[in-house]
This record gives C-alpha cells, sequence and structure tokens, in this order.
C-alpha cells in the first residue's frame, strides 16, 4: 500500500500541528501524533521533497479515516477562529414575472447557476451560529459537525457531513435538518479549498433544505410562439425555436398591420407534420380555431375540410387543386376568401374553445 504523507498531525495537547509551521529548531520540541491512529509522528523536514509527517515505527494505519479527521478538525477550528464563514449558494431562479407570465414555462424561463452570498456565523450583523462541535447526537442522528447559536439555542441548527466514504442518508435528508454536505475529500488540497474559500455549493459542497431568499430577476431573452392574424385572412406563426419573438415583447405587436396577435403556451411545435397521427392542432390551427370560436368570421385555407395532410407531398394541400383549376397543391391561405368549394373542418372545430383557452392569450387590445 502506498505510504500516505501527512501534512497534519496533532501534539500533546492535541492541537493540530502543521508540517510547514515546523523547522529544524522546533521539530523535536514537542510529541506529535497521528490524528487517526494516536501513534507517535516524526516531521520529515528534507531539502529534496515537500515536507511531511510519518510514523514513527511500523503500524497498521493506512490513513483511510485521516481525511475524515481532518476535515472537521480544520473546518471547526476555521469556524471558531473567524468572524466569517462565508456559505455560497448556487440556485436557479424564476422569473419575476412567474405569477403573471402566461406563457411562463419553468426550464426556459428560469436563470440557473444564480449565486446567492450568505454566511454561517453573521449576517445583518447579528450573530447566525457561534458554536461547532464535532459529533454531537441530535435526534437520532450524529453529525460530524453541529452549528448551533448560544444565544438562541432554539434556533435551528446545522449539519455539516465530509463527505469521505459515505453520503448523507435519505432519512437525515428528509429530517429537515439544514444539511452541509462536502463534495467527496480525496487529498488535503480538497480540504483546504473549502477553509480558504468557506462553502461554495455546486464546487465544493452540496446543500438540502435551505431555502436563502432569492434576487428578483427579470427575464426578457426567453423566445415565445406568436400567432398573427392578417385582414385578408392569412396567418403567420412565429415558433419560439426560432428565436424571433421575446418575452420582453409578450405585450407587444409584432405587425403593425396586423388585425390580432395571440401568445401561445409551447415551445415551437413542428407546425406541419407532427400533429398529424396524434390528431391535435397545430400552431396556425389552434391560433385560427381559437378566433373562430371567438366569433371571428376568418376563411382560411388552413380551416377548410379539403385541406388535408398528404404523405406523398409530405406536406398539407388542398385535395381539389385540379377540380379547382389550381396549378399547384400550395395554394395560399388568403386563397379562401375566393374559393366556392371552401367549407370549415368540423373535425378541427370540434376542439374545446376552454382547452385552447390553456395555451391561448390575446395581446391586450390598447396594443
Amino acid at each position: 500500500m502506498k505510504q500516505v504523507k501527512y501534512s497534519y498531525c496533532v501534539d500533546e495537547n492535541d492541537e493540530l500541528v502543521y508540517i510547514n509551521s515546523l523547522s529544524d529548531s522546533t521539530r523535536h520540541a514537542r510529541k506529535l501524533y497521528c490524528l487517526q491512529c494516536g501513534q507517535e509522528m516524526i516531521a520529515n523536514l528534507g531539502t529534496k521533497k515537500a515536507w511531511y509527517f510519518s510514523h514513527k515505527s511500523d503500524c497498521a494505519c493506512d490513513g483511510e479515516s485521516y481525511l475524515h479527521k481532518l476535515g472537521k478538525r480544520r473546518i471547526r477550528e476555521k469556524f471558531m477562529s473567524e468572524g466569517k464563514f462565508p456559505l455560497l449558494f448556487s440556485k436557479v431562479v424564476p422569473c419575476s414575472e412567474k405569477e403573471k407570465c402566461p406563457c411562463y414555462f419553468e426550464e426556459s424561463c428560469s436563470t440557473h447557476d444564480v449565486k446567492v452570498c450568505s454566511d454561517l456565523k453573521f449576517w445583518n450583523n447579528s450573530i447566525v451560529y457561534d458554536t461547532c462541535q464535532e459529533e454531537v447526537f441530535i435526534d437520532g442522528f450524529r453529525p460530524d459537525l453541529l452549528l448551533t447559536c448560544s444565544s438562541k439555542p432554539d434556533r435551528e441548527p446545522v449539519f455539516i457531513e465530509i463527505f469521505k466514504a459515505h453520503q448523507s442518508d435519505e432519512p437525515k435528508i428528509d429530517s429537515n435538518y439544514r444539511i452541509i454536505e462536502t463534495k467527496r475529500i480525496d487529498s488535503e488540497k480538497d480540504i483546504d479549498d473549502i477553509v480558504e474559500k468557506g462553502f461554495i455549493e455546486g464546487e465544493n459542497c452540496t446543500t438540502y433544505n435551505f431555502h436563502p431568499k432569492l434576487p428578483s430577476i427579470r427575464k426578457k431573452d426567453v423566445p415565445i410562439d406568436r400567432f398573427v392574424l392578417f385582414k385578408n385572412g392569412a396567418a403567420k406563426v412565429y415558433k419560439a425555436i426560432d428565436y424571433e419573438v421575446y418575452c420582453a415583447k409578450i405585450n407587444e405587436k409584432v405587425h403593425s398591420n396586423s388585425l390580432v396577435e395571440l401568445n401561445m403556451v409551447g415551445q415551437g411545435v413542428d407546425i406541419w407534420a407532427d400533429n398529424v397521427i396524434e390528431k391535435s392542432l397545430d400552431s396556425y390551427q389552434t391560433g385560427l380555431v381559437y378566433l373562430v370560436k371567438k366569433g371571428m368570421n376568418i376563411r382560411n385555407c388552413i380551416l377548410c375540410k379539403f385541406y388535408k395532410y398528404n404523405d406523398y407531398y409530405g406536406h398539407y394541400i388542398c385535395i381539389l387543386y385540379r377540380s379547382l383549376g389550381f396549378q399547384s397543391p400550395y395554394t395560399n391561405q388568403s386563397t379562401a376568401n375566393k374559393c366556392q368549394r371552401y367549407e370549415l373542418n368540423q373535425q378541427l372545430m370540434g376542439h374545446p374553445l376552454e382547452e385552447i383557452e390553456k395555451v391561448v392569450f390575446e395581446l391586450p387590445t390598447n396594443q
């Protein structure tokens, strides 16, 4: 087994000793002992290699628990000796317009990895926690470190867990106690990082059951689906996946000469083919059916019973285009205005208005 090279040990007073704090003149000034097994250690202060402690005599100590014990000691000493101990959260913050935005979609409308600063010792000039104890039992749990407040003993404590071999189990996480669990400690450097920087969620720790106050962030760059109806009955759909209309303009028209514009919940459904098998409405159909059901007199080829999806063309076409004398099966939407065979597709019109209203929102009329 590879020999463990320790940078820390304890003296006869159980004080932590750092190898670089010694010198040739002080290396024998006190007895030194292993953090894990308690056996005597010696300081190796060579000129060619980094300094380290090693056991004075051969023993079975393999250093397996050394990092775990060192992590507890160093974090506790840091907490007790410093005026602050930073805790930086990395949170997902929903848009501040969440409650009133009709097109809110959690994944797209949230800001990820937002840094929220806090401190475990002082906040707003008041003491948060000032006591740090090792392995104290509480409600059947024994956290590596327990933070409490001496002036407010009823304040909910915080558990600090040093992840070396085992992560926190579900009963502990589900207890609703606030927990800070380090990332896996594989080296002394991992402990140095926590001592130097404090706890940084996602970087050197994971947190459970914390609910820090989130900043207010207004998202303005989320693409949305926009349906536009023109005076001639033709419609246009701006799909979210095309990144043309953003939520910053959710209440603003994109066409000055449009008759009606609708915001639509969704993230860019294929407006031509994907709905054929499911027999659901695509974005064009949704907007047009909604407006007809709301009382508008619209003639548009997309609403016609003779406008159907054709497997050969891989597209919607007018199936009467030859008998109507059209050169192409791809008619303009406004062709319906002068077509004598135009007839509403009752299957499309069979979709309940109350269902469509869940995904369609009109712009304010004063826009």
